[in-house]
């Protein structure tokens, strides 16, 4: 089985560098959005031979709860199949990881090939359809995530474009869910055609990742398919574990991690907040790989080396 990584990192150069050694080590992909752009150039220079990762660059910069997010992860799709076949594509958002082994991952998904993993927390409702109609002026700004004072004025503004008539006009009725997926090949194959329903159902949309997926499913996948897809994301998010709405995921811990057994994958687990927990799951994942390929990976690239010579460069172009 061969999975594509679609990834969105606003980590640090170490846990970014760390995230694509250890996620490709077993011959898939990662493809990455990187917020900032020194950190972008750094790994880009870092990876710039190695077949299995690739830095996007046709849109570099993504954002929770702005259209940016969902609509940077299509355009990750579209390219991952320009690239070659992939079995699954599996998203991950900032600080998220793997919390099985690789082997344990790919023996979960060949126990139903094809079948498409993602959470539909709702249907269209009265209360949805008045939230999702609005539009919402500053989800673009760095600050709209973290900032109450931000998020407030986002929706007051929503509601005063409302009230002067600025609406959505979306025929699709609306669904809810959470924004991480496992989808098959065929699917991703369907949805990149539609790309442009992306950006014309969900500009200045309040958390489009939660919605697009489910919607661009109804509306493109299942309308002549005697199945359905699987619903559960099998991600485990903090800080109660699950999904939250309007929300992105807060740091776990160790004992939450051993309430959800079934979990594939986890954030936020990242260096800053439990080193130890961040470590431990990262050897996990490649818990299986022979010590033969360990080792081509570690002669294949060495980021300590380059990172040296990329400072060199550096420090000759200033003398």
């Amino acid at each position: 089985m061969k999975i594509a990584y679609l990834i969105h990192s606003e980590r640090d150069y170490d846990e970014v560098i760390e995230t694509l050694n250890q996620l490709v080590k077993q011959n898939d992909h990662a493809f990455i959005m990187i917020n900032d752009n020194d950190l972008r150039d750094k790994v880009a220079f870092v990876f710039a031979d190695h077949p299995r990762v690739h830095i996007s660059h046709t849109q570099e910069f993504a954002q929770e709860g702005d259209l940016s997010l969902a609509r940077g992860t299509i355009i990750q799709m579209k390219e991952a199949l320009e690239y070659d076949q992939f079995d699954y594509f599996i998203n991950l958002t900032d600080g998220m990881m793997p919390l099985k082994s690789r082997k344990e991952i790919v023996e979960f998904l060949e126990k139903n090939p094809g079948k498409d993993y993602y959470y539909v927390a709702s249907k269209e409702t009265p209360e949805l359809k008045k939230k999702a109609d609005r539009y919402y002026m500053f989800t673009n700004l760095l600050a709209f995530p973290t900032s109450k004072f931000i998020r407030g004025l986002t929706r007051g503004n929503a509601v005063l474009f409302s009230k002067l008539g600025l609406k959505r006009k979306v025929e699709d009725a609306y669904q809810i869910g959470s924004p991480w997926f496992m989808l098959s090949n065929e699917t991703v194959k369907k949805l990149v055609v539609h790309f442009e329903y992306v950006s014309n159902t969900f500009k200045m949309a309040w958390y489009p990742e939660e919605m697009y997926i489910p919607m661009m499913m109804e509306k493109f996948i299942y309308t002549d398919r005697a199945d359905d897809h699987i619903n559960n994301d099998y991600r485990l998010v903090g800080p109660d574990g699950r999904w939250q709405a309007s929300s992105g995921a807060k740091p776990i811990t160790a004992e939450l991690i051993a309430s959800y057994p079934d979990a594939l994958f986890g954030a936020k687990i990242t260096a800053e907040d439990n080193l130890d927990l961040y470590q431990d799951y990262f050897d996990i994942y490649n818990s299986s790989i022979n010590e033969i390929e360990e080792e081509k990976e570690k002669t294949f690239i060495d980021p300590s080396l380059l990172l040296d010579s990329l400072k060199k460069a550096k420090e000759n172009r200033q003398d």
